[in-house]
């Protein structure tokens, strides 16, 4: 064992306190259990590593013992308050290190403390076994019940945060803190950190079998929390995309890509499908009606959705889809590709009422509404009744629309070149002249 283990545990108090606090949660007697006699000798035999190993496959105890509370734990989580205190329901024991609370009927054993016992032997620990301690701890806490979340939680992150930042346990515990949050209906805890679990698998290191299944993992528990739909949706589509260069095993991800489909047209603020339809996974759903309706949302019209329901009177209602979100969302999008094919012009009133197939008096509560939704920028001239276009966003960036853009910039590089040339003109007259530049440009 390396010298810094050997330093740790020289005294072996800390550990000798930890075996009697696992002895005592199996139901052993303090100081005299076989678990606490076990540690003891292996310590004076110096096998640090097979001490550690025990200490974690027995910290399930910890849970039991709190869950189910047996021997010594017994005597004090029952002990009645103010007779006597705790330390004379066990005959005088120290027990300052243990935290407890009176939860009005009887004492509750706080974990937190004897786990981070533990975690500070591990921290110590030869490299190598690390994983394996992590997992002996960690999957005994996603499997148990949901009570006591928020001291799991801490003890997962004390775990998480005494690990080497680029070690690859870190997943393994990550991954316990993202199950035990969602079992316990706190997935608020780790919303924060979204944006940071690429760079954390990069750091970590881990295969793209571990990258799919975490992004699986978070797109599954966001999804089911009903907060955090949108955040699903874009961790199925990393989960989706990494199958992109690997065609072989995309048909294994199907039942996915199709969930990733509806969800896309489920989700209000999903507004953009060009990303999702260039999947290869989606791709090979070419001839299902899930993609078919996915092409129309892409870049097709409200009348062209229609004609889709028409054809398939059953199919929206039967993928779980609703009818009025999905018109409301194909007249925001008919909308953008109206002002798209006249940004800089004006847009009649009528136009718009026939392409999203509403009465006049409505148009304009729809351009505010495709104006809010970020799609397009406008202004409204109630007198002419029309729409001026400002900006509107491309549904689709094909290589027309290249085309239309390497003109535009075209245009402003001829239109800045003439302006460069009034001003060196200007320049020359003024000198010439003695006059300033502005007087001469006017």
């Amino acid at each position: 064992m390396a010298a810094t283990s050997v330093a740790f545990f020289s005294g072996d108090q800390s550990a000798l306190e930890l075996a009697n606090y696992i002895g005592t949660a199996k139901g052993q007697d303090p100081e005299t259990g076989a678990f606490y006699l076990s540690a003891k000798k292996l310590l004076a035999e110096e096998k640090y590593t097979e001490v550690l190993t025990q200490f974690a496959d027995e910290s399930v105890s910890l849970l039991a013992a709190d869950e189910k509370a047996g021997g010594w734990f017994t005597e004090v989580l029952h002990a009645p308050i103010g007779i006597g205190g705790r330390e004379a329901a066990v005959g005088g024991k120290k027990l300052s290190e243990v935290e407890f609370a009176w939860d009005g009927n009887c004492w509750e054993i706080n974990f937190e403390p004897i786990y981070n016992l533990l975690i500070a032997l591990i921290k110590d620990a030869q490299p190598e076994i690390v994983p394996k301690l992590a997992k002996s701890i960690t999957l005994p806490i996603v499997k148990s019940s949901s009570e006591k979340a928020h001291l799991k939680l801490k003890v997962l992150s004390n775990l998480y945060n005494n690990v080497e930042s680029n070690s690859s346990v870190r997943y393994d515990i990550f991954t316990a803190i993202i199950n035990v949050a969602a079992q316990s209906d706190e997935l608020e805890i780790i919303t924060p950190h979204l944006l940071s679990v690429d760079s954390w698998l990069a750091e970590w290191g881990v295969g793209i079998a571990e990258k799919r299944a975490l992004y699986l993992l978070l797109s599954q528990k966001l999804e089911a929390s009903g907060d955090f739909k949108r955040e699903a949706y874009e961790f199925l589509l990393k989960y989706l995309a990494t199958y992109d260069n690997d065609a072989k095993s995309a048909a294994e991800a199907q039942e996915h890509a199709l969930r990733a489909v509806k969800a896309a047209i489920s989700i209000p603020t999903v507004l953009d499908f060009d990303d999702l339809h260039k999947l290869t996974t989606v791709q090979n759903l070419k001839s299902t009606k899930h993609f078919e309706l996915l092409a129309i949302f892409l870049e097709g019209s409200l009348k062209q959705y229609q004609a889709f329901v028409k054809a398939n009177p059953t199919f929206v209602s039967e993928q779980g889809l609703s009818e009025e979100d999905n018109l409301t969302k194909m007249r925001l999008l008919s909308m953008a590709s109206l002002a798209a094919d006249n940004v800089q012009g004006e847009v009649a009133y009528n136009t718009i009422a026939e392409a999203l197939d509403v009465p006049i008096d409505e148009v304009e509560i729809w351009v505010i509404n495709v104006i809010r939704a970020g799609l397009i920028d406008a202004k409204m001239n109630q007198l002419k009744q029309t729409v001026v276009i400002s900006r509107s966003v491309h549904r689709v960036f094909t290589d027309n629309e290249w085309k239309s853009l390497k003109e535009r910039l075209s245009a402003w590089r001829t239109n800045l070149k003439d302006v460069l040339q009034v001003i060196t003109n200007a320049k020359l007259m003024a000198g010439n002249n003695g006059a300033t530049v502005e007087a001469v440009i006017q």
